[in-house]
Protein backbone atom coordinates (compact mmCIF):
# COMPACT_ATOMS: atom_id res chain seq x y z
CA UNK A 1 0.00 0.00 0.00
CA UNK A 2 1.37 3.73 -0.65
CA UNK A 3 0.17 4.82 2.81
CA UNK A 4 -0.38 3.06 6.02
CA UNK A 5 -4.41 1.90 6.90
CA UNK A 6 -4.06 3.33 10.94
CA UNK A 7 -6.31 5.27 12.84
CA UNK A 8 -4.97 8.78 11.72
CA UNK A 9 -6.07 7.44 8.24
CA UNK A 10 -9.49 6.52 9.48
CA UNK A 11 -9.69 9.54 11.19
CA UNK A 12 -8.72 11.94 8.45
CA UNK A 13 -8.06 9.99 5.04
CA UNK A 14 -7.71 13.67 3.29
CA UNK A 15 -4.24 14.40 4.01
CA UNK A 16 -3.01 11.12 2.66
CA UNK A 17 -5.12 11.43 -0.31
CA UNK A 18 -4.00 15.55 -1.07
CA UNK A 19 0.03 14.13 -0.65
CA UNK A 20 -0.47 11.48 -2.75
CA UNK A 21 -2.68 13.68 -5.37
CA UNK A 22 0.75 16.55 -5.57
CA UNK A 23 2.63 13.62 -6.34
CA UNK A 24 0.50 12.30 -9.09
CA UNK A 25 -2.76 12.16 -10.15
CA UNK A 26 -3.17 8.24 -10.16
CA UNK A 27 -1.17 5.61 -8.32
CA UNK A 28 -0.86 1.80 -8.57
CA UNK A 29 -1.94 -0.23 -4.94
CA UNK A 30 -0.74 -3.68 -3.76
CA UNK A 31 -3.08 -5.32 -0.92
CA UNK A 32 -1.68 -8.24 1.11
CA UNK A 33 -4.41 -10.08 -0.55
CA UNK A 34 -3.02 -10.02 -3.50
CA UNK A 35 -5.03 -7.36 -5.04
CA UNK A 36 -3.92 -4.67 -7.17
CA UNK A 37 -5.55 -2.01 -8.20
CA UNK A 38 -5.36 1.72 -9.64
CA UNK A 39 -6.37 4.35 -7.19
CA UNK A 40 -7.35 7.32 -9.06
CA UNK A 41 -6.66 10.98 -7.05
CA UNK A 42 -7.27 13.69 -9.74
CA UNK A 43 -10.41 15.37 -9.09
CA UNK A 44 -10.27 16.04 -13.10
CA UNK A 45 -9.62 12.76 -13.55
CA UNK A 46 -12.02 10.99 -11.64
CA UNK A 47 -14.99 13.27 -13.19
CA UNK A 48 -13.99 11.63 -16.78
CA UNK A 49 -13.07 8.38 -15.07
CA UNK A 50 -16.49 7.78 -13.66
CA UNK A 51 -18.19 8.35 -16.66
CA UNK A 52 -15.85 5.65 -18.87
CA UNK A 53 -17.84 3.21 -20.76
CA UNK A 54 -14.34 1.32 -20.87
CA UNK A 55 -14.43 1.06 -17.13
CA UNK A 56 -17.11 -1.46 -16.53
CA UNK A 57 -18.69 -2.51 -12.90
CA UNK A 58 -20.04 -6.02 -14.38
CA UNK A 59 -19.59 -8.74 -10.71
CA UNK A 60 -18.00 -11.33 -13.10
CA UNK A 61 -15.28 -8.96 -14.70
CA UNK A 62 -14.57 -8.12 -11.68
CA UNK A 63 -14.42 -11.52 -9.80
CA UNK A 64 -12.72 -13.06 -12.86
CA UNK A 65 -10.12 -10.01 -12.10
CA UNK A 66 -9.73 -10.68 -8.92
CA UNK A 67 -9.27 -14.47 -9.31
CA UNK A 68 -6.57 -14.02 -11.82
CA UNK A 69 -4.31 -11.68 -9.62
CA UNK A 70 -4.60 -13.95 -6.71
CA UNK A 71 -3.58 -17.04 -8.71
CA UNK A 72 -0.98 -14.30 -10.35
CA UNK A 73 0.51 -13.94 -6.67
CA UNK A 74 0.67 -17.52 -5.53
CA UNK A 75 -1.71 -17.08 -3.48
CA UNK A 76 -4.65 -19.67 -4.77
CA UNK A 77 -3.24 -22.93 -3.64
CA UNK A 78 -4.61 -25.74 -1.48
CA UNK A 79 -7.84 -26.39 0.02
CA UNK A 80 -7.72 -22.21 1.60
CA UNK A 81 -7.25 -20.45 -1.84
CA UNK A 82 -10.02 -22.95 -2.90
CA UNK A 83 -12.40 -21.39 -0.61
CA UNK A 84 -11.20 -17.47 -0.85
CA UNK A 85 -12.03 -18.03 -4.44
CA UNK A 86 -15.69 -19.80 -4.20
CA UNK A 87 -15.98 -16.60 -1.72
CA UNK A 88 -14.80 -14.13 -4.52
CA UNK A 89 -17.12 -15.91 -7.49
CA UNK A 90 -20.10 -15.60 -5.04
CA UNK A 91 -19.62 -12.54 -4.02
CA UNK A 92 -19.79 -10.97 -7.75
CA UNK A 93 -23.14 -13.14 -7.92
CA UNK A 94 -24.38 -11.42 -4.84
CA UNK A 95 -23.40 -8.19 -6.50
CA UNK A 96 -24.64 -9.13 -9.80
CA UNK A 97 -28.23 -9.11 -8.20
CA UNK A 98 -27.45 -5.00 -7.95
CA UNK A 99 -26.79 -4.73 -11.12
CA UNK A 100 -29.21 -6.89 -12.73
CA UNK A 101 -32.87 -6.10 -10.00
CA UNK A 102 -32.22 -3.59 -6.94
CA UNK A 103 -30.35 -1.10 -9.56
CA UNK A 104 -33.58 -1.41 -11.95
CA UNK A 105 -36.05 -0.85 -9.27
CA UNK A 106 -34.73 1.18 -6.89
CA UNK A 107 -34.25 3.56 -10.30
CA UNK A 108 -37.56 3.23 -11.38
CA UNK A 109 -39.14 3.54 -8.15
CA UNK A 110 -37.93 6.05 -5.07
CA UNK A 111 -38.37 8.60 -7.53
CA UNK A 112 -38.00 12.44 -6.11
CA UNK A 113 -42.16 12.43 -5.88
CA UNK A 114 -41.93 9.01 -4.22
CA UNK A 115 -39.66 10.54 -1.85
CA UNK A 116 -41.81 13.46 -0.98
CA UNK A 117 -44.77 11.72 -0.24
CA UNK A 118 -42.84 8.97 2.48
CA UNK A 119 -41.04 12.17 4.09
CA UNK A 120 -43.74 12.55 6.68
CA UNK A 121 -43.17 8.34 7.16
CA UNK A 122 -39.52 9.20 8.06
CA UNK A 123 -40.31 11.95 10.09
CA UNK A 124 -42.68 9.48 12.16
CA UNK A 125 -39.96 7.16 12.63
CA UNK A 126 -37.45 9.81 13.36
CA UNK A 127 -39.59 11.57 16.04
CA UNK A 128 -40.70 7.95 17.67
CA UNK A 129 -37.14 7.27 18.13
CA UNK A 130 -35.69 10.19 19.31
CA UNK A 131 -38.93 10.75 21.96
CA UNK A 132 -37.79 7.53 23.69
CA UNK A 133 -34.46 9.35 24.47
CA UNK A 134 -35.72 12.06 25.64
CA UNK A 135 -35.58 10.28 28.84
CA UNK A 136 -31.86 9.65 29.03
CA UNK A 137 -29.79 10.94 31.50
CA UNK A 138 -26.20 11.07 30.43
CA UNK A 139 -24.02 9.74 27.96
CA UNK A 140 -25.46 7.55 25.31
CA UNK A 141 -24.27 6.65 21.47
CA UNK A 142 -26.00 7.88 19.08
CA UNK A 143 -25.38 5.69 16.36
CA UNK A 144 -26.48 2.65 17.83
CA UNK A 145 -29.20 4.44 19.43
CA UNK A 146 -30.67 6.93 16.68
CA UNK A 147 -28.43 6.43 13.68
CA UNK A 148 -28.93 2.65 12.99
CA UNK A 149 -32.90 2.50 14.03
CA UNK A 150 -33.47 5.24 11.78
CA UNK A 151 -31.46 3.49 9.05
CA UNK A 152 -33.18 0.32 9.85
CA UNK A 153 -36.60 1.65 10.11
CA UNK A 154 -36.69 3.82 7.18
CA UNK A 155 -35.44 0.59 4.99
CA UNK A 156 -37.93 -1.42 6.68
CA UNK A 157 -40.33 0.74 5.97
CA UNK A 158 -39.64 1.14 2.10
CA UNK A 159 -39.11 -2.51 1.56
CA UNK A 160 -42.89 -2.79 2.90
CA UNK A 161 -43.18 -3.69 6.55
CA UNK A 162 -45.54 -2.48 8.90
CA UNK A 163 -44.85 -0.08 11.59
CA UNK A 164 -45.17 -2.44 14.39
CA UNK A 165 -42.77 -4.90 12.90
CA UNK A 166 -39.75 -2.21 12.47
CA UNK A 167 -38.47 -2.78 15.33
CA UNK A 168 -37.82 -6.09 15.31
CA UNK A 169 -36.61 -5.95 11.77
CA UNK A 170 -34.12 -3.36 13.29
CA UNK A 171 -32.60 -5.13 15.29
CA UNK A 172 -32.02 -8.09 13.59
CA UNK A 173 -30.55 -5.67 10.73
CA UNK A 174 -28.33 -3.71 12.96
CA UNK A 175 -27.09 -7.53 14.67
CA UNK A 176 -26.19 -8.68 11.31
CA UNK A 177 -24.54 -5.32 9.94
CA UNK A 178 -22.71 -4.33 13.45
CA UNK A 179 -22.27 -7.53 15.05
CA UNK A 180 -20.31 -7.57 18.47
CA UNK A 181 -19.81 -11.11 18.12
CA UNK A 182 -19.78 -13.94 15.48
CA UNK A 183 -22.51 -15.20 17.54
CA UNK A 184 -24.75 -12.02 17.41
CA UNK A 185 -24.07 -11.71 13.53
CA UNK A 186 -25.51 -15.64 13.29
CA UNK A 187 -28.44 -15.40 15.31
CA UNK A 188 -29.39 -12.10 13.48
CA UNK A 189 -29.36 -13.21 9.91
CA UNK A 190 -31.48 -16.43 11.73
CA UNK A 191 -34.09 -13.94 12.53
CA UNK A 192 -33.74 -11.85 9.30
CA UNK A 193 -33.88 -14.75 6.93
CA UNK A 194 -37.65 -15.56 8.16
CA UNK A 195 -38.25 -11.94 8.27
CA UNK A 196 -37.99 -11.58 4.73
CA UNK A 197 -39.78 -14.78 3.60
CA UNK A 198 -42.46 -13.84 5.16
CA UNK A 199 -42.94 -10.54 3.65
CA UNK A 200 -41.34 -11.94 -0.16
CA UNK A 201 -44.61 -14.54 0.31
CA UNK A 202 -47.15 -11.77 1.77
CA UNK A 203 -45.88 -9.30 -1.56
CA UNK A 204 -46.25 -11.86 -3.44
CA UNK A 205 -49.68 -12.77 -3.01
CA UNK A 206 -50.85 -9.24 -2.07
CA UNK A 207 -48.65 -6.79 -4.09
CA UNK A 208 -47.70 -3.31 -2.78
CA UNK A 209 -46.74 -0.22 -3.39
CA UNK A 210 -43.44 -0.72 -1.59
CA UNK A 211 -39.99 -1.87 -2.94
CA UNK A 212 -39.91 -5.47 -2.28
CA UNK A 213 -43.23 -5.97 -4.26
CA UNK A 214 -41.47 -4.39 -7.15
CA UNK A 215 -38.20 -6.69 -6.51
CA UNK A 216 -41.40 -9.44 -6.67
CA UNK A 217 -42.08 -8.16 -10.01
CA UNK A 218 -38.75 -7.68 -11.42
CA UNK A 219 -38.27 -11.26 -10.93
CA UNK A 220 -40.94 -12.62 -11.93
CA UNK A 221 -41.06 -10.52 -15.30
CA UNK A 222 -37.60 -12.35 -16.19
CA UNK A 223 -39.29 -15.42 -15.79
CA UNK A 224 -38.09 -17.14 -12.57
CA UNK A 225 -39.64 -17.28 -8.91
CA UNK A 226 -36.37 -18.34 -7.53
CA UNK A 227 -36.84 -17.35 -3.89
CA UNK A 228 -33.31 -17.29 -3.29
CA UNK A 229 -32.65 -14.39 -6.08
CA UNK A 230 -35.21 -12.21 -4.20
CA UNK A 231 -33.83 -12.69 -0.93
CA UNK A 232 -30.28 -11.85 -2.07
CA UNK A 233 -32.00 -8.65 -3.51
CA UNK A 234 -33.43 -7.83 -0.43
CA UNK A 235 -30.71 -8.43 1.42
CA UNK A 236 -28.65 -5.65 -1.28
CA UNK A 237 -31.06 -3.10 -1.02
CA UNK A 238 -30.67 -3.47 2.84
CA UNK A 239 -26.83 -2.93 2.52
CA UNK A 240 -26.61 -0.23 0.44
CA UNK A 241 -29.66 2.03 2.22
CA UNK A 242 -28.42 1.29 5.56
CA UNK A 243 -25.18 1.80 5.37
CA UNK A 244 -25.25 4.85 4.03
CA UNK A 245 -27.35 6.41 6.15
CA UNK A 246 -26.08 5.38 9.28
CA UNK A 247 -22.57 6.73 7.79
CA UNK A 248 -23.57 9.71 7.11
CA UNK A 249 -25.91 11.06 9.70
CA UNK A 250 -22.98 9.81 12.54
CA UNK A 251 -20.46 11.85 10.48
CA UNK A 252 -22.32 14.71 9.83
CA UNK A 253 -23.56 14.96 13.73
CA UNK A 254 -19.78 15.00 14.35
CA UNK A 255 -18.81 17.14 11.80
CA UNK A 256 -21.52 20.24 13.13
CA UNK A 257 -20.64 19.41 16.84
CA UNK A 258 -16.69 19.87 16.03
CA UNK A 259 -17.82 23.11 14.15
CA UNK A 260 -19.83 25.03 16.64
CA UNK A 261 -20.37 28.00 14.30
CA UNK A 262 -21.95 26.15 11.28
CA UNK A 263 -23.87 23.84 13.60
CA UNK A 264 -25.79 27.68 15.06
CA UNK A 265 -26.05 29.06 11.67
CA UNK A 266 -28.44 25.89 10.86
CA UNK A 267 -30.01 26.13 14.32
CA UNK A 268 -30.99 29.37 13.68
CA UNK A 269 -31.70 29.07 10.02
CA UNK A 270 -33.39 25.70 9.75
CA UNK A 271 -34.42 26.01 6.43
CA UNK A 272 -30.96 25.85 5.44
CA UNK A 273 -31.32 21.95 6.24
CA UNK A 274 -30.79 20.82 2.47
CA UNK A 275 -28.16 22.72 1.93
CA UNK A 276 -26.21 21.80 4.82
CA UNK A 277 -26.66 18.04 3.87
CA UNK A 278 -25.49 19.01 0.86
CA UNK A 279 -21.99 20.49 2.37
CA UNK A 280 -21.68 17.57 4.71
CA UNK A 281 -21.61 15.49 2.21
CA UNK A 282 -18.94 16.89 0.04
CA UNK A 283 -17.17 17.33 3.50
CA UNK A 284 -17.74 13.84 5.18
CA UNK A 285 -19.16 11.61 2.71
CA UNK A 286 -19.96 8.18 3.54
CA UNK A 287 -17.48 6.64 0.90
CA UNK A 288 -13.91 7.64 0.88
CA UNK A 289 -13.28 5.32 -1.98
CA UNK A 290 -15.46 4.10 -4.81
CA UNK A 291 -16.22 0.66 -5.48
CA UNK A 292 -14.29 -1.31 -8.31
CA UNK A 293 -14.01 -1.01 -11.47
CA UNK A 294 -12.44 -3.32 -14.03
CA UNK A 295 -10.69 -1.95 -17.71
CA UNK A 296 -12.50 -3.77 -20.53
CA UNK A 297 -9.55 -2.84 -23.11
CA UNK A 298 -6.44 -0.96 -23.08
CA UNK A 299 -6.55 2.85 -21.73
CA UNK A 300 -5.15 5.55 -19.92
CA UNK A 301 -5.86 7.48 -17.45
CA UNK A 302 -3.81 10.38 -15.81
CA UNK A 303 -0.89 9.70 -17.64
CA UNK A 304 -0.84 5.99 -16.77
CA UNK A 305 -1.17 2.86 -19.13
CA UNK A 306 -4.24 1.20 -17.97
CA UNK A 307 -4.11 -2.61 -19.08
CA UNK A 308 -7.65 -4.66 -19.84
CA UNK A 309 -8.66 -6.50 -17.03
CA UNK A 310 -6.78 -4.05 -14.58
CA UNK A 311 -9.06 -2.94 -12.02
CA UNK A 312 -9.93 0.89 -10.62
CA UNK A 313 -11.05 2.72 -7.73
CA UNK A 314 -12.02 6.34 -7.29
CA UNK A 315 -11.29 8.46 -4.22
CA UNK A 316 -14.43 10.05 -4.11
CA UNK A 317 -13.22 11.69 -0.79
CA UNK A 318 -10.44 13.22 -2.66
CA UNK A 319 -12.44 14.92 -5.06
CA UNK A 320 -14.73 16.50 -2.99
CA UNK A 321 -11.95 18.09 -1.44
CA UNK A 322 -9.58 18.99 -4.13
CA UNK A 323 -9.37 23.09 -3.89
CA UNK A 324 -9.27 23.26 -7.70
CA UNK A 325 -13.27 22.45 -7.28
CA UNK A 326 -13.88 23.94 -3.78
CA UNK A 327 -12.36 26.98 -2.65
CA UNK A 328 -10.95 25.80 1.03
CA UNK A 329 -11.80 22.70 0.49
CA UNK A 330 -11.28 21.62 4.32
CA UNK A 331 -13.56 24.40 5.89
CA UNK A 332 -16.90 23.02 6.46
CA UNK A 333 -19.43 26.21 5.32
CA UNK A 334 -23.14 24.89 4.72
CA UNK A 335 -23.44 28.26 3.04
CA UNK A 336 -21.02 27.13 0.08
CA UNK A 337 -22.23 25.94 -4.07
CA UNK A 338 -21.63 21.91 -3.50
CA UNK A 339 -22.66 21.50 -7.33
CA UNK A 340 -20.46 18.80 -8.28
CA UNK A 341 -19.73 16.71 -5.13
CA UNK A 342 -19.55 12.98 -6.06
CA UNK A 343 -20.91 11.80 -2.91
CA UNK A 344 -23.52 9.74 -5.46
CA UNK A 345 -20.84 9.34 -7.90
CA UNK A 346 -21.42 10.14 -11.40
CA UNK A 347 -22.45 8.97 -14.87
CA UNK A 348 -23.70 5.67 -15.49
CA UNK A 349 -23.45 4.55 -12.19
CA UNK A 350 -24.60 7.55 -10.13
CA UNK A 351 -26.46 6.41 -7.26
CA UNK A 352 -30.59 5.54 -8.36
CA UNK A 353 -31.51 6.32 -4.95
CA UNK A 354 -30.61 10.28 -4.46
CA UNK A 355 -33.82 11.33 -4.28
CA UNK A 356 -34.89 9.30 -1.32
CA UNK A 357 -31.39 9.49 0.34
CA UNK A 358 -31.44 13.18 0.45
CA UNK A 359 -34.85 13.00 1.86
CA UNK A 360 -34.08 10.68 4.29
CA UNK A 361 -30.91 11.80 5.65
CA UNK A 362 -32.25 15.79 5.93
CA UNK A 363 -35.24 14.50 8.04
CA UNK A 364 -32.92 12.29 10.17
CA UNK A 365 -30.48 15.40 10.95
CA UNK A 366 -33.00 17.78 11.31
CA UNK A 367 -35.07 15.68 13.68
CA UNK A 368 -32.05 15.58 15.67
CA UNK A 369 -31.61 18.98 15.88
CA UNK A 370 -35.18 19.68 16.71
CA UNK A 371 -35.90 17.09 19.37
CA UNK A 372 -31.84 18.60 20.84
CA UNK A 373 -30.69 21.87 19.95
CA UNK A 374 -27.99 21.50 22.48
CA UNK A 375 -26.11 18.19 21.86
CA UNK A 376 -23.23 17.79 22.21
CA UNK A 377 -19.77 15.46 22.30
CA UNK A 378 -19.33 13.66 26.11
CA UNK A 379 -15.80 13.82 25.29
CA UNK A 380 -12.61 14.70 23.30
CA UNK A 381 -12.83 14.26 19.71
CA UNK A 382 -9.89 12.77 19.19
CA UNK A 383 -11.45 9.70 21.26
CA UNK A 384 -14.36 9.04 19.01
CA UNK A 385 -13.77 5.55 17.05
CA UNK A 386 -13.78 4.97 13.83
CA UNK A 387 -14.62 2.32 11.50
CA UNK A 388 -11.51 0.80 10.31
CA UNK A 389 -12.71 0.59 6.37
CA UNK A 390 -10.33 2.64 3.56
CA UNK A 391 -13.43 2.29 2.09
CA UNK A 392 -16.52 3.34 4.50
CA UNK A 393 -16.37 6.71 5.96
CA UNK A 394 -17.98 6.38 9.36
CA UNK A 395 -17.18 6.77 13.02
CA UNK A 396 -18.25 3.16 15.27
CA UNK A 397 -19.80 5.24 17.84
CA UNK A 398 -20.29 8.42 18.19
CA UNK A 399 -21.17 9.71 22.15
CA UNK A 400 -22.88 12.36 23.28
CA UNK A 401 -25.34 13.99 25.95
CA UNK A 402 -28.51 15.12 24.48
CA UNK A 403 -29.93 18.18 25.53
CA UNK A 404 -33.73 20.02 24.40
CA UNK A 405 -31.72 23.41 25.68
CA UNK A 406 -30.04 25.14 22.75
CA UNK A 407 -26.31 25.54 24.35
CA UNK A 408 -24.27 29.13 22.78
CA UNK A 409 -21.15 27.04 22.53
CA UNK A 410 -22.28 23.49 20.90
CA UNK A 411 -19.57 21.89 23.04
CA UNK A 412 -20.08 21.65 26.85
CA UNK A 413 -18.51 18.80 28.17
CA UNK A 414 -15.48 18.72 25.40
Amino acid sequence: MLFELDDDFYRDPFSRFDGLREQAPVHVLHGTDGSRFWLVLGSAEIRTGLRDPRLSKDPGRIAAARVAQRRDAGLEEGASGEQRLGQILEMGEFMRSFTDEVRVVVKDELSGEFARTRAPVYRNIADRLLADLATVDGPLDLVSRFTMPYATHVTGALLGYEEDELPAFGGYVAGWMAPDTPEQRAEALAGLFPMIDELIARRRATGGEDIASALAAKVASEGRQDADALVRACLIFILITVETAVSFLATATLALLTHPEQLRLLLAEPLRASEAVEELLRFTGPHNISSQRCAVEDMEIGGREIKEGDLVVFALGAANRDGEHFPEPHCLDITRDTAGHLAFGAGRHYCPGTHQARTSLTIGLSALLDHFPGIALSGPEQEVPWVRSELLRSVRVLPVVLSPERVPSGRPGV
